[in-house]
């Protein structure tokens, strides 16, 4: 995967756990199953951080990406595309930096060759303007994650999902353990991709579909 979009992060350490784990879950196929679903990724990539020592939570919240005068919403009230649910959710890991991990919706609501996740600085909030963090993109639009409206429904969501992310985390924890022995049937192994993707399709949450064709896309003002 390519993990370009970590170069945000200063602290060395925290940047080479980032990148192996972004790596490992493109290994895994949870960007392609889970990638729609930023509840399941971003408590996901909170618990694997917290067990490294490091201090990440889960934020609500919700994000704009604007060009010119168009704005495309992602999570906004009223903007939810079908099988999403209101409201968006990030990692911020020790009050410095959000990673998105949830991105996958995007690739087929906004551009086929948006990527799967983006990381950036966190901002003060001290203007009152809601806005935690803002990052330019490729085709000249910029993405702006905001506070001021956060879904009501992102607590419970995320509980909902707790089983959810526990049995996916189970999964990752045994690619560490058996690192060497997973990529060497992945290489050599014909059925072992096959039975992978369907042992992780039985895990996702209902609402959430792979991340496959892009549909159509529609910039919502």
């Amino acid at each position: 995967m390519n993990t370009a979009f970590l170069q945000v992060v200063k602290d060395a350490e925290l940047a080479r756990d980032l990148s192996r784990i972004a790596d490992d879950f493109d290994i895994l196929g949870f960007f392609h199953h889970f990638g729609s679903s930023c509840f399941a990724m971003s408590a996901l990539l909170a618990q694997i951080l917290t067990a490294k020592g490091y201090k990440a939570r889960v934020q609500g919240c919700y994000a704009e990406i604007r060009q010119g005068n168009e704005v495309f919403y992602v999570g906004y009230q009223g903007f939810a595309h079908q099988g999403q649910k209101e409201g968006h959710v990030v990692c911020l890991v020790e009050d410095k930096y959000l990673i998105d991990f949830g991105l996958g919706t995007l690739k087929k609501h906004y551009a086929a060759d948006f990527k799967p996740a983006l990381a950036c600085p966190l901002v003060s909030n001290a203007d009152g303007a809601g806005v935690i963090a803002h990052l330019p993109l490729n085709d000249d639009s910029n993405m702006v994650w905001r506070i001021d409206w956060i879904s009501p429904m992102v607590e419970a969501e995320l509980l909902s999902q707790t089983p959810t992310v526990q049995r996916i985390l189970a999964v990752f924890e045994d690619f560490q353990k058996n690192r060497v022995a997973h990529l060497v049937k992945r290489l050599f192994a014909e059925n072992y991709p096959s039975t992978t993707d369907a042992a992780l399709q039985a895990l996702r949450p209902p609402q959430v579909d792979p991340i496959t064709a892009p549909q159509a896309q529609h910039r919502l003002a």
